[in-house]
């Protein structure tokens, strides 16, 4: 069946719209393909904002059970908006799909879109130039494996406990990679910069005084 059967998808915005898109943490969060995640999630910790949302921003609002998918560079990454995504928009980089879920899981059309033979028939549609470019309107005619309802629902539960574990994977490697940088923080120092001030100290091994042979009092 047709992607465009299931879903309500809305093209992009306007660059335009996202000319004063900052770091700040006052505004409207924006979706951005750099803040999709390989788990079909959003990571809020890389949002951006716009302090004040123009007019023509809120036909592109999110809320909970859409999903974001990219269009523009990296097609095919995808992420399924949990409650989260109160009043968050999409970026110029990405197309919204909006699933009918009573014929659709979200959770599962997440998962199908993200399969890869799935996204090489996207990349199919991709329209070939110095950006490769996938539109609304080639989307809606790709087609989707519809399984029964409740197969649906079966796949869904167990793809979000891998999604969870897949989170707490990425989570743990985050913070390990913290925990080695700082390492290599502490333990160069200065070295990197010229400066000897932090330079860490090595160690020396106690010097002692040679040892003697020691005679045979027998002799």
């Amino acid at each position: 069946m047709p992607l465009g059967d299931l879903c309500a998808i809305t093209a992009s915005p306007s660059s335009d719209l996202f000319a004063t898109l900052t770091v700040s943490a006052v505004g409207t969060p924006v979706v951005t393909p750099a803040d999709i995640t390989s788990a079909q999630r959003i990571s809020t910790e890389t949002l951006r904002r716009l302090p004040d949302p123009p007019a023509g921003v809120e036909r592109y609002r999110l809320r909970p059970g859409d999903l974001v998918l990219v269009r523009l560079g990296s097609v095919g990454k995808v992420a399924l908006l949990d409650a989260d995504a109160g009043d968050w928009v999409y970026h110029s980089s990405c197309i919204r799909i909006r699933p009918d879920m009573e014929r659709v899981n979200p959770v599962y059309l997440a998962a199908y879109l993200a399969h890869p033979p799935v996204v090489d028939q996207l990349l199919s549609h991709v329209q070939v130039g110095t950006v490769p470019v996938l539109t609304a309107g080639s989307l809606k005619s790709l087609p989707v494996v519809l399984p029964a309802p409740d197969v649906q629902q079966i796949m869904a539960r167990a793809l979000t406990e891998v999604g969870v574990q897949m989170d707490i994977q990425q989570r743990i490697l985050a913070r390990l990679d913290s925990v080695k940088q700082g390492l290599l923080a502490h333990l160069l120092g200065d070295e990197l910069s010229g400066g000897s001030a932090s330079r860490p100290q090595t160690l020396s091994l106690d010097r002692r005084a040679p040892r003697t042979r020691r005679t045979n009092r027998m002799s």
